[in-house]
């Protein structure tokens, strides 16, 4: 993924006013959202139960400038500081997860290490979770069942053809035309 990319953010919560205090910070670092999907139940494993509780659903942002795949690790470290930030008690009442969005693929960073994971430098990661083929989004065997879902999948075509039309018409994505 070479060309730039569009910016998604994945926010799991139970808390919605965490989530939107973590929303905030977000658009303050990265600049206006283009698109915040409605919440997402998520009904996979316990994994999160103890550390942030139940009833967990996911929001996907996508921000409207461009961003470099270079930039990825620095989105991922200034994510994981807000969700310290936001932390109560040492749990994290928000999971925020960033990935970058191409005309190609959804590549995920992670600080969790794997063998088909690969290394952005200084602990964290980088996951091709998703990749364009015949139309559609198609997941790997190590794609968490959440993204493999077809409504996740949908979200995610929607924002790519977004993405195509702004690379087409306004170019890098910062800029409306004329300006």
């Amino acid at each position: 993924m070479g060309e730039s990319a569009k910016l998604v953010i994945s926010l799991l919560a139970s808390d919605e006013a965490m989530r939107l205090k973590a929303l905030d910070g977000l658009v303050n670092e990265f600049g206006p959202l283009v698109s915040m999907s409605r919440p997402l139940t998520f009904v996979h494993g316990g994994y999160y139960d103890q550390e942030m509780g139940t009833g967990l659903t996911r929001k996907i942002a996508a921000f409207h400038e461009l961003v470099k795949p270079d930039d990825l690790e620095r989105i991922k470290r200034r994510c994981m500081d807000l969700e310290r930030q936001l932390s109560v008690d040492g749990g994290r009442t928000v999971n925020i997860d960033p990935g970058l969005l191409g005309s190609g693929s959804l590549v995920l960073a992670t600080h969790k290490p794997a063998l088909h994971r690969t290394p952005m430098g200084q602990g964290l990661f980088c996951e091709l979770t998703l990749f364009f083929h015949q139309g559609r989004f198609q997941p790997q065997v190590w794609t968490y069942q959440d993204y493999a879902s077809e409504e996740i999948i949908q979200i995610l075509t929607l924002l790519r053809q977004r993405y195509l039309w702004q690379l087409r018409h306004l170019g890098n994505g910062n800029k409306e035309p004329n300006q």
